[in-house]
């Protein structure tokens, strides 16, 4: 049953309720719904598509972490909503955003008005009960999202994280090279090019499962680790995400065969793009390159705001930014085991991706025959 938290008896009454089963969840679906096109910094990874496409791809696998739904209500009505979801880190309970690692935002869906601050602190006050969360590790969160619009404090983190995007409004946008115009050629070279949108259902899962391969056989060629897109519900997540209708899939055409896709979502005005990859056939014509630049300009003609890259600031990223949204954590342990980890997941983590990533650029990993990977 919901329990009430009056914080005033001058304002309306606080109810807190937490969903934390299948059930329980799947009967917000509307309220939750309805509460995403009120909150104006929606971003789309706390939508209930995204949020239940992820439920759904994790029991697909037996996965057995813990999803937890945190809702506070006024007046019968939902007014913030938290999508987390509770893990195992080396047995410490950890409670993350909903949708992790595939989750690339981290925030709340709020109403707008000037009780942000107030139903902030009623949900902290709430979760500072749950004795089964050893951590609250709530990361990759937008600099104006809803979170830190209400004065959630940011953590210290050994990790910087931001976000490019292109401001789709602006008349002059950035060009690229005469290097980036030569690799154009090439492809031209190599066939007809043309930006083709998936819209069958049979064909947006199956370009999805092809750029989920090319994706995985190049990181595996760098010798780069993605949470996301090694976790082992990845694949059955993106093939529901591939059907919801916010979804946006598209491939450069070269000579007829996809030379690169896109693999994204549209959410309020903007477009976030969530996995590219490419056809290394293509590789030395920059195929990503060129599609990104046509995404730009179709995204621009259909009226949207911004595209966003996501984090991290990559450099072929920031060639067509215009801009940067920083992004922050917050910490709060609950015990010395909940510290402990946190400690590793603030500063031990952090430093041992830039160190893996430095080796790599000096000895970097290839792909053997057989498919084993070595130096």
């Amino acid at each position: 049953m919901p329990s009430p938290n009056s914080l005033s008896s001058s304002r309306p009454q606080i109810c807190i309720e937490v969903a934390a089963t299948p059930a329980a969840i799947t009967a917000l679906a509307d309220d939750w719904r309805r509460l995403e096109t009120e909150t104006p910094e929606a971003s789309g990874f706390q939508n209930y598509d995204w949020c239940n496409a992820w439920m759904e791809a994790a029991a697909s696998y037996g996965d057995r972490r813990a999803f937890r739904v945190l809702c506070l209500r006024e007046s019968g009505r939902l007014v913030m909503l938290w999508p987390l979801q509770i893990e195992k880190f080396f047995g410490v309970r950890v409670a993350r955003w909903l949708g992790e690692p595939m989750t690339q935002y981290g925030d709340a869906l709020a109403s707008p008005g000037a009780d942000r601050d107030r139903w902030l602190g009623s949900a902290l006050e709430e979760m500072s009960r749950w004795r089964d969360v050893d951590l609250f590790a709530l990361t990759r969160m937008r600099a104006d999202g809803v979170l830190a619009n209400a004065g959630l404090k940011a953590t210290p983190y050994g990790e910087t994280l931001a976000a490019p995007f292109v401001d789709l409004r602006e008349a002059e946008k950035k060009r690229p090279g005469k290097s980036a115009a030569r690799r154009a050629r090439m492809l031209a070279a190599l066939g007809e090019l043309r930006l083709e949108e998936a819209r069958a259902p049979r064909e947006r899962l199956e370009i999805t499962r092809h750029a989920l391969i090319l994706k995985r056989d190049w990181l595996r060629a760098k010798g780069f680790i993605s949470a996301g897109l090694s976790h082992p519900a990845t694949a059955a997540f993106l093939e529901r995400f591939s059907q919801i209708d916010a979804s946006r899939i598209h491939a450069l055409e070269i000579g007829g065969e996809p030379g690169a896709i896109d693999i994204g979502f549209v959410s309020r005005d903007a477009y976030r793009s969530l996995i590219g990859a490419y056809d290394p056939r293509f590789a030395q014509g920059a195929p990503g390159h060129a599609l990104s630049e046509r995404l730009i300009e179709y995204f621009t003609r259909e009226g949207y705001a911004s595209y966003d890259f996501l984090a991290p600031a990559d450099p072929y990223k920031l060639a067509f930014a215009s801009g940067q949204i920083a992004l922050f954590a917050h910490f709060n342990a609950r015990n010395p085991a909940g510290e402990a980890a946190g400690f590793v997941l603030k500063w031990l983590r952090p430093a041992a991706k830039r160190l893996l990533a430095k080796v790599n650029a000096v000895v970097p990993l290839r792909v053997v025959r057989n498919g084993a990977l070595s130096r």
